[in-house]
């Protein structure tokens, strides 16, 4: 034992864990804050066909803040026409929602809704790793990449989830978290107290 390790026991501990490679926590780190913000709204587009505003506005929030980060630093720091555009995006479908009328059917602004939330979410993804992780931009495109993909095989399979989640989940299970529930459910007792 060497005198560091009898003054600091957690240095003992700390040698016997396997050392995580900066590649698989750069990916890991990004794949995992794009499924956070890709996988409600893939499930409750499953679910009940719709995608709530709360999702929409957590996103504009998002978008938000790394766009007016980006005004604040322009004489700083170069962003990309495209990422402005994408970043701004959230921000249009809630003034399309205030000016767009409210009777005829007026149905486009759904999707205009699920296409920012869905397509939006892998290139939020991309976007925040990027400015968030210091390495991100030294992994091999491939993991880069494949953050992105990452989040996409997980906001369809959230999805399915959805679509499917008779398979799984009981209308209780939807009462008792507050939600609504979606069409087609499962009827019985919530799945915790099967």
């Amino acid at each position: 034992m060497t005198p560091g390790e009898a003054r600091d026991p957690s240095l003992k501990n700390k040698r016997s864990l396997p050392e995580i490679h900066s590649v698989l926590r750069a990916t890991a780190t990004a794949a995992a804050g794009g499924t956070l913000v890709v996988w409600w709204p893939a499930f409750t587009f499953g679910a009940y066909n719709a995608i709530f505003f709360d999702n929409v506005l957590a996103l504009w929030a998002v978008a938000s803040a790394v766009l007016l980060s980006g005004l604040v630093l322009h004489r700083r720091v170069a962003v990309p026409w495209r990422s402005w555009i994408a970043l701004l995006l959230p921000s249009f479908w809630i003034v399309l929602g205030m000016t767009a009328p409210r009777s005829k059917g007026f149905h486009y602004l759904h999707y205009f809704e699920v296409a920012i939330t869905i397509l939006s979410a892998p290139f939020l993804t991309w976007l925040l790793s990027k400015i968030l992780l210091s390495d991100y931009d030294e992994l091999p495109a491939v993991e880069r990449f494949g953050a992105v993909g990452i989040t996409v095989v997980i906001g369809i399979i959230a999805f399915l989830l959805g679509k499917f989640n008779y398979a799984f989940l009981t209308c209780a299970d939807f009462d008792v978290s507050g939600n609504n529930t979606p069409p087609g459910c499962a009827q019985g007792p919530p799945f915790r107290l099967r």
